[in-house]
């Protein structure tokens, strides 16, 4: 099994300290791309599921019903019972390291930011690689002792990735960490990067857009060509052309507001799931149906 790893929380304090962030004070803003993350999946990716990991104190917010109408054989809900104070419940996209036998690769990603040429391309060329972990950086920013890993575009194959790196359990990784805000990618930073004789031959690293920064660990490099290589199906390419032509295609990872015009282009695509958001007037204003 072939899995995309969100996690989804409510969040108890505000990042207002994310300057790049337009939308860090607004308390809705991880759900503005719900819909059209999960549906452009579909299309993307048909061979992959797309698993969020949800706390338990989201499920009486109105607007969670979005899930119940995006439901479908590609979308697995796992709802999680757990105390945090910042961005804990991040962590949680990493539960699938440790199934091996049962998960082939997972790319942990991000809900409040839509999939872009470059990282599908990324993401393809990682999965015919011979390496056990990969990032992609994008930002200009994206380098150096805080940004060696991304949280939310980075990928894994969990039976390449041994023991002796990983930890024994998911529990003993998340326990290894801090709390702090950043948590799930300092956490990776240190665990995965820091072992060179390792990652000299095991860690798949791709810098893209207006980052032209080399890691400062050995590792091996994504390169022009492998990305170019990837083939790119006629409806996948509309999504990127349509998502270059609204100005959205800046970096991966960018967090953005994509309802109204694009949504309904996404939404054009699965009427039935169309249908079953506007029968929610709620959840029909909210996406701007």
């Amino acid at each position: 099994m072939k899995i995309l790893s969100y996690c989804f929380f409510t969040p108890l304090q505000l990042p207002s300290h994310r300057s790049w962030d337009e939308y860090r004070n607004d308390i809705e803003r991880y759900y503005y791309n719900i819909p059209t993350v999960l549906l452009m999946n579909r299309i993307l990716y048909p061979d992959y599921r797309t698993r969020v990991y949800i706390t338990d104190n989201t499920q009486s917010q109105p607007l969670m019903d979005i899930f119940n109408k995006l439901k479908d054989n590609s979308l697995e809900i796992v709802i999680v019972n757990m105390e945090y104070k910042l961005t804990e419940p991040s962590i949680l996209r990493m539960i699938p390291l440790w199934e091996e036998g049962f998960i082939e690769i997972f790319h942990t990603r991000d809900i409040d930011s839509i999939p872009t040429e470059i990282e599908y391309r990324y993401t393809r060329a990682f999965e015919n690689h011979f390496c056990g972990i990969g990032t992609l950086r994008t930002h200009q920013n994206h380098y150096g002792h805080g940004c060696k890993m991304l949280a939310g575009l980075s990928s894994f194959k969990p039976s390449l990735v041994p023991e002796y790196i990983k930890g024994e359990s998911f529990q003993s990784y998340y326990d290894s960490g801090h709390k702090n805000y950043g948590c799930d990618q300092d956490l990776m930073i240190k665990t995965f990067t820091t072992n060179s004789v390792f990652t000299m031959t095991n860690f798949y690293d791709c810098k893209a857009y207006r980052q032209n920064n080399s890691q400062d660990f050995p590792c091996i490099s994504c390169s022009q060509e492998e990305l170019d290589n990837i083939i790119i199906e006629p409806d996948q390419l509309e999504l990127f052309s349509m998502i270059k032509d609204f100005g959205f295609d800046n970096w991966a990872g960018e967090p953005i507001d994509i309802r109204g015009e694009f949504s309904n282009f996404i939404l054009s695509k699965f009427p039935d799931v169309k249908n079953k958001i506007e029968s929610n007037l709620l959840l029909k204003d909210f996406y701007r149906l």
